[in-house]
């Protein structure tokens, strides 16, 4: 055979081949509802081919609940954590394991592929407590100097009327200057003492007189000599002096509405 019959017959050969090809492209493959794609074409698709068949394609776990394991014999977390390629402190999370090292068989366990997401808590407002005051209104008759000492030191809402009455002159303070004399006048009975009308007095005829004041058992008010303002602070008293009345050895004596007395008390 020379050169030229061979050069024939494979260009015979080649051409017999693309028809074959061009036939299996536009004939056959179209029979059998095989997809037939251009190159070139951006327009082209693909179809399944009727009569095949495919395995599916392997799909990504939208989230970390989506892939259960069921522990089997054998079974460990560092081992589940290198089959599945997770975290074993997501394996962990997921599942709140309290012991890693004991898994027990048949527990279905979450793998969290692609990663665990812890849920957000949600946080419940706390109100800020409020103390709400309990309002008490003082007797009609209690001055409003006296309603503030009782509003103060918060007392029942039911005046205290029977009982031991003992109202006591406990002492005098800074005797013999003006600024700083005071004495000082306490509830030590039982029940409310109605101090209206009562007085404190000294050896000199220098008289003080309570107006309308109420006071509470285990209580006490001040009386100031010097000049002041009544009931500023609460539940004290001013005489209103410009000198002393108060000295060494000096009897202060109280005494109720009817001129009974009530205490006496020397300065000291």
């Amino acid at each position: 055979m020379t050169r030229r019959q061979m050069a024939f017959m494979i260009a015979v050969n080649a051409g017999v081949s693309a028809l074959i090809t061009l036939l299996l492209v536009l004939v056959i493959l179209p029979a059998f509802g095989a997809p037939v794609a251009i190159q070139g074409d951006p327009t082209a698709t693909s179809a399944p081919v009727t009569g095949m068949v495919t395995e599916p394609a392997p799909q990504v776990q939208p989230s970390p609940t989506a892939l259960v394991h069921i522990v089997a014999a054998g079974d460990t977390i560092s081992g589940l954590s290198q089959r599945y390629d997770v975290p074993a402190e997501d394996i962990i999370a997921a599942n709140q394991i309290p012991n890693p090292n004991f898994l027990q068989l048949g527990t279905e366990l979450v793998i969290p592929v692609g990663g665990f997401e812890e849920p957000t808590p949600t946080l419940t407002p706390v109100p800020t407590p409020t103390e709400t005051p309990i309002p008490f209104e003082p007797p009609p008759a209690l001055t409003a100097t006296a309603a503030a000492v009782i509003t103060a030191t918060a007392p029942p809402p039911e005046l205290p009327s029977s009982g031991e009455l003992r109202v006591e002159i406990s002492e005098i303070l800074g005797a013999g200057e003006v600024t700083l004399e005071r004495v000082i006048i306490a509830n030590m009975g039982e029940r409310l003492a109605d101090m209206q009308g009562w007085t404190l007095s000294d050896s000199g005829g220098n008289v003080y007189t309570f107006a309308n004041f109420r006071l509470w058992n285990g209580g006490s008010a001040i009386v100031h000599t010097r000049i002041g303002e009544e009931g500023n602070p609460p539940a004290n008293f001013y005489w209103g002096k410009l000198e002393a009345v108060w000295a060494p050895g000096e009897v202060a004596t109280l005494k109720d509405r009817e001129g009974q007395v009530i205490d006496t008390y020397t300065a000291p």
